[in-house]
């Protein structure tokens, strides 16, 4: 547990048994409460959640980062009506409708040969006697499984050793975002992957809850996965200093636009197939799958020849079930 050091410790260490208490784990607000700590207690140290802090911090926090996501704003915004409720009237709380500039994240299309450069050093490099035991085996194998599913990064993060079933092919998204919760069949290759995956990683964490975990046992971080991504884009003489950079994300838009392109090739009606597309990504509506069709000529340009096809990937349903 974070050690809170300036005058908003007591009411921060409240906040954070308060949401244990619920049987929230908090980690990652935790994180973010703990620099909210740290900026306090480099500005003023004051002893009440001030608006001028909390503004000064959320800019701060902005202006860190490119990213879309905002997620330290939720546990501040709570934090303040926590104070309130008790009794600490001057407490600020972070409006509903507050809004800090969004970036929309642009997509990085991978080509075909950069995938291949960048599993080929990822073996190698993971054997770094820097990493902590048992990340040698994790972080290929937390790419291959994004690569060849199409994964969210929080999906693949927070898998769980009970929702992977490799006697049946299969692993269970449980938990995804707006309850797209599903189930999704594996490749034999992957599968066979995963079978040695699972016998290495066991020898080193046999009582492990999460099918990736981290350096300590539990949770690997998003913060993890997005720095080895990128070492690993970098030892592999990959370019890296564009404006817009590669993620572990973009595993995601290249397995949509490959099959699109792939059924388009095979003359298959993209439409019909597009919501099998939808439910295997676990996106909440077709808009969301049209998004890819516009990636396309883009994605054409850089493949003259298309990665190995990840149509079957995606299982077939019969007509009286479509």
């Amino acid at each position: 547990m974070i050690e809170f050091r300036s005058n908003l410790s007591t009411h921060l260490a409240g906040f954070l048994a308060f949401k244990h208490s619920m049987g929230m784990s908090y980690k990652t607000c935790e994180h973010y409460l703990g620099r909210l700590d740290r900026f306090n207690l480099e500005n003023g140290n004051h002893s009440t959640l001030t608006k001028d802090v909390v503004i000064s911090w959320l800019l701060k926090m902005a202006g860190e980062t490119e990213s879309q996501n905002r997620s330290w704003i939720p546990p501040i915004r709570e934090l303040g009506r926590y104070l309130r409720r008790l009794g600490f009237k001057d407490a600020y709380v972070v409006g509903d409708n507050f809004v800090i500039r969004r970036y929309h994240a642009e997509t990085y299309l991978m080509a075909n040969s950069e995938i291949k450069a960048f599993f080929k050093e990822c073996d190698p490099f993971v054997k770094s006697p820097m990493l902590k035991p048992g990340m040698q085996y994790v972080y290929p194998a937390f790419y291959r499984l994004m690569y060849c599913c199409g994964l969210r990064t929080i999906e693949a993060r927070l898998l769980k050793c009970s929702d992977v079933h490799l006697e049946s092919s299969c692993i269970d998204i449980m938990h995804a975002k707006g309850y797209r919760d599903r189930r999704l069949y594996l490749s034999e290759e992957l599968v066979d992957y995963l079978v040695e995956y699972e016998r290495d990683i066991s020898l080193v964490k046999p009582n492990r809850q999460y099918f990736f975990p981290g350096g300590c046992n539990e949770l690997c971080s998003a913060a993890a996965i997005t720095s080895t991504f990128a070492r690993i884009w970098i030892a592999a003489g990959l370019p890296y200093d564009g404006k817009v950079k590669p993620r572990p994300y973009d595993f995601r838009h290249h397995f949509a636009c490959a099959n699109i392109m792939n059924w388009s090739l095979k003359g298959k009606n993209i439409h019909s197939m597009l919501p099998y597309l939808m439910r295997y990504m676990g996106h909440s509506t077709l808009e969301s799958t049209y998004y890819y069709t516009h990636l396309i000529p883009d994605f054409f340009e850089q493949y003259n020849v298309l990665s190995k096809p990840t149509e079957d990937i995606i299982p077939e349903v019969e007509a009286n079930e479509a």
